[in-house]
């Protein structure tokens, strides 16, 4: 029941902070122009956070009934607070980018939330706890970024019946231009985040950590095999027939998010249920 409770609130977290990453993002880029949903999701953010202190404390308590067991709550805080901080800084600001309407200023409100929202997935997890490595969690700042820029793409792109062809193909063609440089980053930054963790490329099947981080690259490779796609191949279909351009669009968008859900239940299950056999904490 805790595990459980504890991979929803973790879900929230995770969801709410990497959207919001790719809504600010994808707006500061130039690819959308509002930031429309921004608030929902950094209320699911701010929610994911909070479930994420009580039911750890829950967990060390060893029941849901302590979840509010004050003499547990200083440990927790201890290996969660700076990360409940950080991403509480970043929340603010992006609140707070939604309310200004300079558009410069927004840009450099919203610049400072992006920032401090990837900081928030290296400032806990398994790369903290990592032994003579203490820049490992820089290397997750970057990956956590471009996974937000990446995750936003289905909905930021969608081709729905109202947007214009000329939208669609600039949107697309905007998200491009940043991406070419974008995939190679997410996957050698998550290839050395993997290889760092596990310890060894070689045996990552001999543990179930190994397995579902296997399983996350497997989805991300996919991802980035669909996007070099859409960049290459319907980018000139849009061009040449819109109809078709979108069609395409939409189910390349669709497989995307799908892929995408699987990366995220990868990533929980394997920072939930199990741990880095490379390392000792």
């Amino acid at each position: 029941m805790l595990t459980a409770l504890a991979l929803i609130a973790k879900l929230m977290l995770y969801i709410g902070a990497l959207v919001t990453i790719g809504i600010l993002l994808h707006f500061c880029l130039g690819i959308q122009q509002k930031l429309k949903g921004l608030r929902t999701f950094v209320a699911v953010l701010i929610i994911g956070a909070i479930l994420k202190l009580i039911i750890a404390n829950a967990q060390l308590a060893g029941s849901l009934s302590q979840a509010f067991n004050p003499e547990t709550f200083g440990w927790v805080w201890q290996s969660n607070g700076t990360q409940f901080l950080v991403f509480m800084g970043g929340a603010g600001l992006a609140i707070l980018s939604s309310f200004i309407k300079p558009s410069v200023l927004r840009k450099i409100t919203a610049a400072f939330s992006i920032i401090l929202l990837s900081a928030g997935f290296a400032a806990s997890g398994h790369t903290q706890g990592a032994e003579n490595m203490p820049w490992l969690p820089l290397w997750v700042v970057p990956h956590s970024l471009i996974a937000g820029f990446w995750m936003w793409a289905p909905i930021s792109l969608w081709p729905s019946k109202a947007a214009p062809d000329n939208d669609i193909i600039r949107r697309a063609d905007r998200f491009s231009l940043f991406a070419v440089w974008a995939v190679p980053l997410l996957f050698v930054t998550g290839l050395y985040l993997l290889w760092r963790l596990n310890g060894n490329l070689l045996n990552l099947s001999s543990t179930l950590y190994g397995r579902l981080l296997m399983g996350k690259l497997s989805a991300a490779l996919l991802i980035l095999s669909v996007g070099a796609y859409n960049k290459f191949r319907i980018a000139d279909l849009l061009k040449q027939s819109p109809m078709l351009g979108r069609a395409t669009l939409r189910r390349s968008l669709s497989l995307e998010a799908a892929l995408f859900i699987l990366v995220l239940v990868c990533i929980l299950l394997a920072t939930t249920l199990t741990g880095p056999e490379g390392h000792h904490h």
